[in-house]
């Protein structure tokens, strides 16, 4: 058997695109990757590129030194997380895996498999983040495919770069149509391939527990914590109480959750992955959302499914400060552990003198509203007795020290209490004409068993009532540590901002919020909601085949505004190209005439006959022959040899 020739190694030209791929496909992970994962995985490409040959191209290097760093690398990231398989150290792993590949690749054949590493990393950049940068990323990595493509099938005879990225941005922009039609139309999946928390920059964050400290902490961050579009008109900044966890529990400091099923036996709180956030209201009615969240006794909406992506769901409510108490045990929300005895002996001298509850309640508000209490996001440390320091030795706190001290007096005074976190006000965005509540909006209030309903009284909305109806920029001093998006001046960086916030919603609305649900909707709406599978497979071939047909169109449109002899010239090239003859950018039609009689000398004469015509159809003088040289260079362009012949003829 005749021994297989061995396989050219790549060319500098080959080696370029295959860099600019790699580095496409690494920058987007930049942000996500440990610094010594950056250096290591992109160093290794820059040396491939700057390396002299001779120094990476014994066999030793190949065969023993890279699959040792290999090694070492692995243990290095299994060091890092203490595990290997998941996300994080898998994608670190192929960050570095395609510098080492790089490195040791010599032939077409290691190109290839640069080419398939490379869209897989470059896959990776969306387990991250699926926004509108992370899309705009991947464009740059289209285009350098198409030329490290084109280089890896031409080798040394390949176009220019400049001439080869307009030609794969031409591809692109032709594709477009069919792959929003795919998008449109493909069989969705109820539930996305994967899911990862942040994925639209909004998140709710709050925990199952509260201590001093923990809510203005929370509110030093401008984050978006969920977005809400209303059917109707929003409601009112004093009714913007948005329900997260309820903390029935006191140690004497904290606050934690006591949840229990609306429908059976008593649950821990570990088993609860997230609490939804909704209005605070009274028996609300949940529509589709029973599918995805469970309510418990305490008007919670709780997660059925751990949540790894952005959830959007519909929720009808009834705006309210109170509800029914009729599932609640009064005891749960009386219990005080022995500490904090001034707030202990306060509330029960002034439940005293007190003629009802409800008395009691406004008595309360109207002392924390008389004293010089102060609202500010930096109280101070509370040591020993944290609520009787709070109200009798400092009187500085913010939303969560107010409302556990309203619990503690309540409860001391045998009302059954509880503190309520989660959001109080929200923005709207004019752009998109939805809310978006922050982190900064986060809150706590008190909710208080009166006459078998529970109701809502929220003490920091009498020390700092312009808290509730202007949000946090107004209730605190410009000295205070105010997020920028939380304060009220309307700054252009603001305004810039919130534009954004507005593409980027409708992005995840329209485009990563895509599912099953709104595919459905879409075909509705367009009037395909009835179509069998097959008529959608129809339809989709048939507007694929339209497309099709006008690119070619325009394509010989264009072609026939060219002059003749231009279009003919341009043929013979293309069949010389096709042959492995490419020419170059700055040849001209008598020198790649001379460079293919030097390759196909027995085809010399057609290749000067050609050449000429058109050199002086194109640059010679008008006049009379004209009409004589353009059939001669017709007559020429038809004699070539095809490329079938040409291509055997070279070999």
């Amino acid at each position: 058997m005749k021994p297989r020739a061995p396989a050219p190694p790549l060319s500098r030209l080959q080696l370029r695109w295959i860099a600019a791929l790699l580095a496409c496909a690494q920058a987007p992970l930049i942000l996500h990757m440990p610094a010594w994962i950056v250096a290591l995985g992109s160093g290794l490409v820059v040396a491939r590129i700057v390396m002299p040959e001779r120094l990476y191209a014994p066999t030793a290097l190949r065969r023993w030194l890279l699959p040792i760093f290999a090694v070492a690398t692995a243990i290095g990231i299994r060091t890092q997380f203490g595990y290997f398989l998941a996300r994080d150290p898998c994608v670190e792993f192929l960050y570095i895996l395609l510098g080492i590949k790089f490195i040791e690749a010599r032939t077409g054949r290691d190109g290839m498999l640069l080419v398939c590493l490379a869209l897989f990393l470059s896959l990776a950049q969306f387990f991250y983040t699926q926004s509108i940068f992370a899309a705009l990323a991947a464009l740059p990595l289209l285009l350098s495919l198409g030329g490290t493509l084109a280089a890896l099938r031409s080798g040394a005879d390949a176009r220019p770069w400049r001439e080869q990225l307009a030609s794969t941005a031409r591809l692109v922009v032709q594709g477009v149509p069919l792959a929003l039609l795919l998008f449109v139309l493909f069989p969705r999946l109820a539930a996305p391939l994967w899911g990862m928390p942040f994925d639209a920059g909004a998140s709710t964050v709050l925990s199952d527990s509260m201590s001093p400290g923990s809510i203005s902490q929370l509110s030093l961050s401008d984050a978006v914590a969920f977005r809400v579009d209303f059917a109707g008109q929003p409601p009112p900044p004093s009714q913007r109480y948005w329900r997260g966890p309820v903390l029935a529990r006191f140690d004497g400091s904290g606050w934690h959750t006591a949840y229990r099923l609306q429908n059976g036996t008593p649950s821990r709180s570990s088993e609860f992955v997230s609490t939804l956030p909704r209005p605070a209201v009274s028996d609300p009615l949940v529509g589709p959302i029973n599918l995805i969240a469970t309510l418990s006794y305490d008007q919670q909406l709780f997660a059925r499914t751990p949540v790894t992506q952005t959830v959007r769901y519909t929720q009808r409510s009834i705006l309210r400060d109170s509800f029914s108490a009729r599932d609640d045990n009064p005891r749960e929300n009386l219990r005080l552990p022995r500490t904090n005895p001034r707030t202990l002996a306060f509330a029960q001298d002034m439940r005293g003198r007190a003629a009802s509850d409800s008395e009691y309640i406004r008595a309360l508000l109207k002392w924390f509203r008389d004293e010089p209490f102060v609202y500010t996001l930096a109280p101070g440390q509370y040591d020993r007795d944290p609520v009787d320091a709070f109200l009798f030795d400092t009187r500085r706190g913010f939303c969560e020290h107010y409302a556990g001290a309203f619990v503690v007096l309540l409860r001391a005074a045998g009302i059954p209490a509880r503190v309520v976190t989660g959001y109080q006000g929200g923005e709207m965005n004019p752009d998109g004409e939805y809310m978006i509540v922050r982190q900064s909006d986060a809150h706590a209030w008190a909710e208080a068993m009166i006459d078998g309903e529970w109701k809502r009284f929220d003490p920091t909305a009498a020390v700092a009532p312009s808290r509730i109806e202007r949000g946090l920029g107004a209730a605190l001093p410009a000295s205070e540590p105010v997020p920028y998006l939380a304060r009220l001046e309307m700054t252009w960086l603001k305004s810039l901002r919130l534009h954004w916030d507005s593409v980027n919603y409708q992005w995840q609305r329209g485009v990563v919020g895509f599912n099953l649900d709104r595919q459905r909707d879409f075909l509705r709406d367009v009037g395909l909601d009835g179509a069998r599978p097959w008529q959608l497979v129809v339809l989709a071939a048939a507007a694929s085949f339209l497309w099709g047909l006008a690119v070619l169109t325009v394509v010989r449109l264009r072609r026939s505004r060219v002059d003749a002899e231009i279009a003919l010239w341009r043929s013979a090239c293309r069949l010389l190209g096709r042959a492995g003859l490419v020419r170059r950018q700055d040849e001209g039609p008598l020198a790649y005439a001379a460079r293919a009689s030097g390759r196909w000398p027995q085809w010399a004469p057609s290749f000067q006959r050609v050449a000429n015509a058109y050199a002086f159809l194109r640059y010679g003088p008008p006049g009379p022959a004209r009409g004589k040289l353009l059939r001669e260079l017709e007559t020429g362009v038809d004699d070539l040899p095809s490329a079938r012949a040409l291509g055997r003829a070279a070999k």
